[in-house]
């Protein structure tokens, strides 16, 4: 199981508020980037900040907030893979699990690692019906597009990780 990946430097700029070309000259005057905590401490001592009132602060509270709920959903699923290895009943945790996934900005999504064997079971549906042929109407919720205008692949993880979420599920079948 990974640990919570690091913040990418759009989250430490807007946390920052500063530029994301300032993270990188940042990074090589020695500022930590594992953790928007760190940096923001490295900068309070070792830079001269000047205080702009007219700032908008918002972007920085998003920052903090998507980084604290992914650290719970880190906590989560890890706390659903290792009871899931030991045997234990897993399923009381994927409930409280899909929402705190789906309480994670998309911009800090990447940073969640994932147990592949809690993946399967909270996604284990949608994929069966995916398998069995075409989903689109049995499927509510948005669909990823799997590739872009300008030929590039999407990352399926997002899509999984919709799924995961309860972003993405079935529909309820009407008799």
């Amino acid at each position: 199981m990974k640990a919570m990946k690091k913040p990418t430097h759009a989250a430490l700029a807007a946390a920052l508020g500063i530029d994301p070309a300032l993270v990188t000259r940042y990074k090589r005057r020695g500022m930590p980037v594992h953790s928007i905590e760190a940096a923001q401490q490295w900068r309070s001592e070792n830079l001269r900040v000047h205080y702009t009132p007219e700032k908008d602060y918002t972007a920085v509270d998003r920052a903090i907030d998507g980084e604290i709920a992914a650290g719970r959903a880190c906590d989560l699923m890890e706390a659903a893979g290792e009871l899931l290895e030991r045997g234990g009943n897993v399923y009381p945790l994927l409930d409280p699990l899909r929402a705190a996934l789906s309480a994670v900005p998309p911009s800090q999504r990447r940073r969640v690692g994932v147990h592949f064997a809690v993946l399967d079971l909270m996604t284990e549906a949608v994929a069966k019906e995916i398998d069995q042929g075409d989903p689109h109407g049995l499927i509510e919720g948005t669909l990823y597009e799997t590739s872009r205008s300008d030929g590039e692949r999407v990352d399926m993880g997002a899509f999984w990780y919709a799924v995961a979420a309860g972003e993405i599920r079935l529909r309820a079948k009407s008799h």
